[in-house]
This record gives C-alpha cells, sequence and structure tokens, in this order.
C-alpha cells in the first residue's frame, strides 16, 4: 500500500513539473476539442482513413482541377499490374506513335517511330514525368503501354 502511495505522489510531481516547464502542452491539453488549423499550400487536398472512408481532412475538395502527374501514377499502375499479370515483361519494346511524339508538357523527346524497352519508358514516366512516354505504344500492338 505505501509502495502505491508513493508511485501515485512521484507520478505527480513529474506531471507537475511537466506542466511548469511546458505550460503550452497543459493548455493544448484541456483544448483538445479545437485542434489547429492545418496550413496547407495546395489549392486543393484530401486526408482519408482508407479502412473506413472517413475524411480527416479536406480543403477544395469539390473543386475540379486538371489530374495533372495523377494520370502518369495511374500509368504506372496499370503498367505494373500489366507486368505482375505476365501481358507485358520489362524487356518488351515500346514503339513511340506520332501522338506520344507530339506530347506538350513534361517530356524526354521520343521520335515518333523510336522504340524502347518498357523498363525505359517507367524510368522516363517516374523520373522524368514525361507524357510522351506514358502515350506510346507497345510494339506489335494497339493498345497504349499501359492497356
Amino acid at each position: 500500500m505505501k509502495y502505491h502511495v508513493s508511485l501515485r505522489l512521484r507520478l505527480a510531481a513529474v506531471f507537475l513539473l511537466f506542466c511548469l516547464l511546458f505550460p503550452q502542452a497543459a493548455v493544448h491539453a484541456e483544448n483538445d476539442a479545437a485542434p489547429p488549423e492545418l496550413s496547407v499550400s495546395a489549392p486543393s487536398a484530401l486526408l482519408m482513413e482508407v479502412s473506413t472512408g472517413t475524411v480527416l481532412y479536406e480543403k477544395n475538395s469539390h473543386e475540379i482541377l486538371r489530374p495533372a502527374s495523377i494520370t502518369k501514377i495511374m500509368t504506372l499502375i496499370l503498367i505494373f499490374d500489366a507486368i505482375a499479370n505476365n501481358q507485358i515483361t520489362l524487356n518488351d519494346t515500346v514503339t513511340v506513335s506520332e501522338y506520344a511524339s507530339s506530347m506538350g508538357g513534361s517530356q524526354v523527346f521520343l521520335e515518333a517511330g523510336e522504340t524502347q524497352t518498357v523498363d525505359t519508358m517507367i524510368k522516363c514516366i517516374s523520373v522524368a514525368s514525361a507524357n510522351d512516354a506514358c502515350a506510346s505504344y507497345r510494339s506489335g500492338s494497339h493498345e497504349s503501354l499501359c492497356g
């Protein structure tokens, strides 16, 4: 019994010392109902807990914006799925289409008719964010690199 009283006194002393040394922590603990506002510099953002779908934070979540590099990430996901399903390999060749070579924005300046491996195209997409590599076609196929 003496041990429990002594332990409680020590814990209380540590807590008081903590409150004296860090008074802001005690204030935030009392005001838990109002968390501080986040400052996000992006034009929009969404933070969601994946298993429940609960939105934890949103900023301009309903504003329509251009997808930018999200489409490149989706292209990479589709490429990796095709590799995992043995539809393509890293050594398969990819032929650059006329359309792909005319892409604007970020690119690696692929020429129409040029051939590269899937491995090289993955590097072009992931490192250089290359629009032209995303729009290229696999040799002997009418499907895009990601299809």
